[in-house]
């Protein structure tokens, strides 16, 4: 989750609002919409932890510009903040899919939303590369953002 934030934070840093809409190729997801999709994962994992279930309601479209990251930073700090102080949470975690009778264990939220999350971010980094906006050097695996104007949890 550190990582995945920091990688978020730096990722969206200094990108204008013109970057966010551009698409790549036609029919190709903008930094915006993996935005969006990003913040609605998130926010379909968080409630898994904190009361045990969630579902899931679909992009956040008003998340389609950069500075939309700091709603996703601040709920994976939410998240982090419940793992913290409840190492047991993700075991009690349970998602609904499609139907509250149809639920799915906790290893899909890990396997699932997050991994998913992991996927957008890197699609953010890849498409801020494009307008020419390089990607500073990190330890993703290690939660560690870049040392200089660094995001962090």
């Amino acid at each position: 989750m550190r990582g995945l934030g920091g990688r978020l934070g730096w990722a969206c840093d200094r990108l204008a609002d013109a970057d966010g809409e551009a698409e790549p190729v036609e029919g190709a997801w903008s930094i915006g919409e993996h935005l969006a999709h990003l913040a609605a994962l998130v926010r379909r994992g968080r409630p898994a932890l904190g009361d045990g279930t969630t579902d899931w309601a679909g992009n956040v479209e008003a998340n389609r510009h950069p500075l939309a990251c700091l709603a996703s930073l601040s709920g994976l700090d939410a998240t982090m903040q419940i793992l913290r102080s409840d190492p047991g949470a993700l075991s009690g975690a349970v998602l609904t899919a499609s139907s509250p009778d149809h639920t799915l264990s906790p290893c899909y939220l890990v396997n699932g939303p997050w991994a998913n999350a992991q996927h957008h971010v890197d699609q953010v980094v890849s498409l801020r590369k494009m307008p020419g906006h390089p990607a500073p050097h990190h330890q993703t695996f290690l939660g560690q953002p870049p040392l200089a104007d660094c995001w962090s949890l």
